[in-house]
């Protein structure tokens, strides 16, 4: 579950790059879940979702039980450099 106090932020920033029609609140529970499932602390947008045409990492720290998010990095997808 991503903390109250950064998901506004969240998905602003989510939003703001991802080229999707679909609205993050359709899949984010399986984001988590997954998130979870492996103890991983980010997710990757495809560089084909979205308007950056690079991978972006979207980075949260674990804090009490929830996912407060930290903000976002970007690789480019062909040659992996960040």
């Amino acid at each position: 579950m991503i903390s109250p106090d950064s998901v506004e932020l969240f998905y602003r920033t989510y939003d703001s790059l991802a080229k999707d029609s679909l609205p993050l609140a359709l899949f984010l529970n399986q984001i988590t879940e997954k998130m979870d499932a492996e103890e991983r602390d980010y997710f990757i947008m495809p560089a084909k979702k979205s308007g950056r045409k690079k991978d972006i990492c979207f980075q949260f720290e674990r804090i009490d039980d929830e996912l407060v998010f930290k903000g976002i990095h970007t690789r480019r997808k062909a040659d992996g450099h960040t």
